[in-house]
C-alpha cells in the first residue's frame, strides 16, 4: 500500500493542488459524519420516549438534523467534484508538458493511441488519489465516532462488533490482490483493442480495397473475446466483494437483533438504543464498504501510477546552450553514426552542405535520407560522430535558436486543425500583418484557392487537412514556412505523389521560398536535382557519391540511371 501511495505522490510532484477546498472538504465531511451520528441518537430517544409521550423537541432537532445532512452531503460531493477537477488538469498540464519535453525517440516506442490515454483516462485514475486518501481518514473517523456511540449503547454488544473486523480484512485484502491483478489485465486489454481499432478506422481504405474484411472481422473477434475474458474476472472480482459484504452485513443483522434481542428481553437494553445500535452498526457497514472500494482503488490504479510515473521520470531532451547569433555557416557531417534501437541507420556519414547552396540527395528507400534530416533538426542525436556549424558542435546551440533556424517542408503536409490563417502563422512569435499574409500566400502560390474558399483566410481546415488538394496542402505548408523566414530549408520529397499540375504549382511555390536561403532537398526525380548546387548520392546509409548534377552524369552509375528515369517520366 505504501509503495502504492510513494507512486501517486511522484505524479502529482510539481502540480498546483487546490488545498483550500480540500481543507473544507475534509471540515464538512467530518461535521457531516456527527451530524449522522447525533441523528440515529435521536432516533433511539425518540423511539423510547414514545413510550410515554412523543417529544416534539426531539423531533424538530431530528428535522433538522437530516435536512442538514443532506445539505452537507450535497455540499460535500460539490467541493470534492471541483477540487477532483482542478488537480485532473494539473496532472493532464504536467502529462502534456512532459510530452513536450521529451526527445523524439521516446514516440517510436510508443503508439499515438497510448499516449492520449497516459494523458486521458490514466490522469483521470490518477486524481482519484485525493478522494481516496481523504475518503479513507474522514472513514476511519466515523467509524471511531460510530463504534463510541455504539459502546455508549451497550460495550458488550460493541466489543462483538469488533469480531467481524478480521474477516473485513480478508475481504479487503483478497479483493485489492484480485482487482489489481485483473485490473491491469483489462487495461492492458483494452489498449490493444483501441489501438487496433484505431488503425484500422484510419486504414478503412485499405482494407476495402484489399477486401480483407473478413479477415479483419476474425483479428477483431479475437480482440474482443479476449476483452471480454478480461472484463468477465473483474466482474467476477466485484462479486468477491460483494458477497464479503453481505456476509459481514448479515453477521451485523445477528449481532444486533440476535444478541440485542436477547439483552431487550432481560432489561439490559431499551428497544430504542437497539433500534440505534442497529442503524449505527448499518452506518459503520457502509463505511467499511466504502474503506475498501478506496483500497481496492488504490491498488487497481497502481499500475497506471507505474506508466505514468515511468513517463515523467524519462530525461528531457537536452535544450540549453547558447542562441545562435552567428553568421551562416556550412554544415559539416563528420563521421556521423546512427541507429533505430539495434537497427543501423547511417553508418560512417561525412558530408558538408554549403551555405547559401542548394544541395539535393537521393537515393533509394532506406538509404537514410530522412533520417539525416532528423539529425539535422536535432530531432535525434547521432550514436557516434558530430554535426558542425562552422567550427560549433550543433549541440552547444540551444534547441529552441537552431530549430527556429529550419524550416521543413514534407511529402506528409502536416496541416493542423483550426483556420488556414492559423496554420500559416504556425509558430510565428511577432505580430503579421495583413498585408504580409497576402504578400506570403501569393508567393506561395496559395491566395487565389484561398480566397476561393468560403472564409479565405479564416477558412476551417477539415482533419487531416481534406477540404483542400494535395498540392494546396502543400501551398499552404510552403506559406507557413516562408512566414517562418527561416535561413535553412529542408524539402523532404514535398512534390511526390502529385499530380503534374499540383506539382508545378507547389515547384513554383519552393522557387520562391528557396531564394537566398541554404536549402538540402530530398529529391524523388531528376527535375528536382537541377536546382541543385550539389548532389549526395546515399546507400545503405553511406555516401556513395557527391558533387555537382553535371559531375555525377559523368561518373556515378546511380545518378546516371536516376536521370534517365527521370527523363523518361518527363
Amino acid at each position: 500500500m505504501l509503495k502504492a501511495i510513494w507512486r501517486y505522490t511522484k505524479v502529482f510532484k510539481g502540480v498546483k493542488m487546490p488545498w483550500i477546498l480540500l481543507l473544507i472538504f475534509v471540515a464538512l465531511s467530518v461535521v457531516n459524519t456527527n451530524v449522522e451520528v447525533e441523528s440515529v441518537t435521536l432516533t433511539a430517544s425518540i423511539i423510547d420516549g414514545t413510550q410515554n409521550s412523543v417529544n416534539t423537541d426531539l423531533l424538530v432537532r431530528y428535522v433538522v438534523y437530516i435536512v442538514l445532512s443532506g445539505l452537507l452531503t450535497i455540499a460535500t460531493t460539490y467541493i470534492s467534484g471541483l477540487a477532483y477537477q482542478k488537480i485532473n488538469m494539473g496532472v493532464r498540464l504536467r502529462m502534456w508538458n512532459k510530452m513536450m519535453r521529451l526527445p523524439t525517440r521516446f514516440y517510436d516506442g510508443d503508439n499515438a493511441n497510448g499516449l492520449v490515454t497516459r494523458i486521458t483516462t490514466d490522469a483521470d485514475s490518477a486524481c482519484y488519489f485525493f478522494q481516496v486518501i481523504i475518503g479513507i481518514g474522514t472513514t476511519i473517523y466515523a467509524g471511531i465516532v460510530a463504534f463510541i456511540q455504539l459502546y455508549n449503547y451497550q460495550p458488550s454488544m460493541a466489543f462483538a462488533s469488533l469480531g467481524i473486523l478480521p474477516l473485513m480484512a480478508g475481504v479487503a485484502l483478497l479483493y485489492g490482490w484480485l482487482t489489481y491483478r485483473t485490473g491491469a489485465e483489462t487495461r492492458n486489454r483494452l489498449a490493444k483493442t483501441m489501438s487496433y481499432l484505431a488503425e484500422r478506422v484510419t486504414g478503412m481504405r485499405l482494407i476495402k480495397s484489399f477486401s480483407t474484411q473478413e479477415e479483419e472481422n476474425k483479428k477483431a473477434d479475437h480482440l474482443f473475446r479476449k476483452q471480454c475474458s478480461a472484463d468477465i474476472k473483474l466482474s467476477l472480482t466485484s462479486m468477491v466483494q460483494y458477497a464479503g459484504m453481505e456476509l459481514i452485513g448479515c453477521i451485523s443483522i445477528v449481532i444486533a437483533f440476535g444478541y440485542g434481542g436477547y439483552l431487550v428481553s432481560t432489561g439490559e437494553m431499551s428497544i430504542g438504543k437497539l433500534i440505534g445500535f442497529y442503524s449505527l452498526s448499518s452506518l459503520l457497514s457502509v463505511r467499511v464498504v466504502a474503506l475498501l472500494t478506496y483500497f481496492s482503488t488504490l491498488a487497481q490504479n497502481a499500475g497506471i501510477m507505474q506508466k505514468i510515473g515511468a513517463v515523467l521520470e524519462l530525461p528531457d531532451e537536452k535544450s540549453e546552450g547558447h542562441e545562435m547569433d552567428v553568421e551562416d555557416a556550412d554544415i559539416h557531417v563528420d563521421h556521423v553514426d546512427f541507429a533505430y534501437g539495434t537497427q543501423p541507420v547511417l553508418k560512417d556519414l561525412t558530408v558538408t552542405i554549403p551555405k547559401g547552396k542548394v544541395t539535393a540527395i537521393i537515393g533509394t528507400n532506406g538509404a537514410g535520407k530522412t533520417t539525416l534530416f532528423k539529425l539535422l533538426e536535432r530531432m535525434y542525436v547521432p550514436s557516434s560522430g558530430v554535426i558542425q556549424f562552422g567550427d560549433t558542435n550543433i549541440e552547444e546551440f540551444s534547441l529552441s535558436s537552431w530549430r527556429k533556424s529550419f524550416a521543413i517542408v514534407a511529402q506528409d503536409k502536416p496541416l493542423l486543425s483550426g483556420t488556414v490563417r492559423e496554420n500559416i502563422l504556425y509558430g510565428v512569435e511577432r505580430k503579421v500583418s495583413e498585408e504580409e499574409l497576402v504578400k506570403v500566400a501569393k508567393m506561395a502560390n496559395a491566395y487565389d484557392f484561398i480566397m476561393e474558399t468560403p472564409g479565405g483566410f479564416d477558412a476551417q481546415v477539415g482533419p487531416g487537412g481534406s477540404n483542400f488538394s494535395g498540392g494546396q496542402q502543400q501551398c499552404i505548408v510552403i506559406a507557413r514556412a516562408m512566414m517562418r523566414n527561416p535561413d535553412y530549408l529542408l524539402l523532404d520529397e514535398a512534390t511526390s505523389n502529385l499530380d503534374v499540375k499540383s506539382e508545378q504549382l507547389v515547384t513554383a511555390a519552393l522557387q520562391n521560398l528557396m531564394k537566398g536561403r541554404t536549402t538540402i532537398l530530398i529529391a524523388h526525380n531528376h527535375s528536382a536535382t537541377q536546382f541543385a548546387d550539389q548532389v549526395i548520392v546515399m546507400r545503405g546509409g553511406k555516401i556513395e557519391d557527391c558533387g555537382t548534377p553535371e559531375e555525377l552524369l559523368e561518373r556515378s552509375k546511380y545518378y546516371q540511371t536516376f536521370a534517365r528515369k527521370g527523363d523518361k517520366a518527363s
